[in-house]
């Protein structure tokens, strides 16, 4: 067996990121600074991540209203979303075919 060479290079990238300014009361500042410090991240993170989150989350389950036919657009958003179960869906066509 021969002997194998190994390099390790370590650096380091930094990213150049805008600040923001938010305006928040300082009752909810202080639970940022809570909930950062229980994740053990940076306030500055915890927001990023949130809106990280919910940018994924309105992508993956939105279909903007500019893509829907004409007729869809317009029925869009006038029934309220309920959250139902695979129960109480089952209940309702057994009402409805008995």
């Amino acid at each position: 067996m021969g002997k194998e060479a190994c390099m390790t290079c370590d650096f380091v990238i930094h990213y150049v990121m805008p600040k923001l300014t938010l305006h928040i009361p300082v009752e909810l500042v202080a639970t940022a600074k809570i909930e950062a410090a229980n994740r053990h991240v940076s306030v500055s993170k915890l927001v990023s991540d949130f809106f990280t989150t919910l940018a994924a989350h309105k992508s993956a389950n939105d279909t903007p209203r500019h893509q829907l036919a004409p007729r869809t657009r317009r029925l869009a958003g006038c029934i309220p979303e309920q959250d139902v179960g695979r129960e109480e869906y089952i209940d309702h066509l057994e009402r409805k075919h008995s």
